[in-house]
């Protein structure tokens, strides 16, 4: 969904008609396009409703997003230095890399041993898979190097560890609670999931809804959703019904 070569507008369109598709919602074909601020990102036509607004914000952690830029900086910096030798594309065309890094070195320093990663990559076979030792010269940097096979368009680059997540839709929600809208058409707020998933444990019917029902009345939204892309479902909406 983190497609840099689409707009937020076309992203933020993508991410509502998957949305309405899970929730079921009878929107009006044609109907659904892109506000400018400040009017709400989304303006549609509900049947049996009108004109409804929609407001979106994607719920994800700042450490998330940091890290996430950081890998595609990465997987490009691989990626360039790979085409400088032709026999990493023959030898890994089926293969995702995963390199993984020490929690400590900057993104700097990772961009600094990509061409030694690489070299050490061009010193196996099309036959290699599984673990690769890491050279000496690599373990104040390195974790680990690992070879999968069967992927296609290879060789793929996995640099993205694993980072520890915090509920952040309070957070975000009270931002949006805070902005100026200006709409003639009723507004809702659509929470989405899209680059991480939702937190399995989250008590979304308590302690999620006695938030929602604090600062509904001071909000400018009739209702709030939370759409999780990862698992196609509405995680919470209130008030329900149409």
């Amino acid at each position: 969904m983190a497609d840099p070569d689409i707009s937020k507008e076309e992203r933020e369109k993508v991410i509502f008609q998957l949305f309405m598709e899970a929730a079921h919602l009878p929107v009006i074909s044609g109907s659904i396009r892109s506000e400018p601020p400040p009017a709400p990102d989304i303006l549609c036509k509900i049947q049996g409703r009108g004109f409804v607004a929609f407001e979106l914000v994607e719920i994800v952690t700042p450490t998330l997003v940091q890290k996430m830029e950081n890998g595609k900086r990465l997987e490009k910096a691989f990626k360039a230095v790979c085409e400088r030798h032709s026999q990493i594309a023959v030898r890994f065309s089926d293969a995702l890399i995963y390199v993984g890094f020490l929690k400590h070195i900057t993104i700097r320093q990772r961009l600094s041993v990509v061409p030694e990663v690489v070299h050490e990559l061009r010193q196996h076979t099309e036959n290699s898979r599984g673990y690769i030792e890491v050279p000496r010269k690599l373990q104040k940097f390195l974790t680990e190097i690992s070879v999968t096979r069967g992927v296609s368009d290879g060789p793929a680059f996995g640099v993205m560890e694993m980072t520890e997540r915090t509920e952040e839709i309070f957070v975000q929600i009270q931002k949006k609670c805070k902005k100026k809208y200006s709409s003639e058409h009723s507004i809702e707020l659509l929470a989405h999931y899209t680059s991480q998933p939702s937190s399995n444990s989250f008590d979304w019917q308590s302690e999620f809804h006695d938030y929602v029902l604090k600062i509904l009345s001071g909000c400018p939204f009739e209702r709030v959703w939370v759409y999780d892309h990862w698992s196609k479902a509405i995680k919470y909406v209130h008030p329900e019904g149409a």
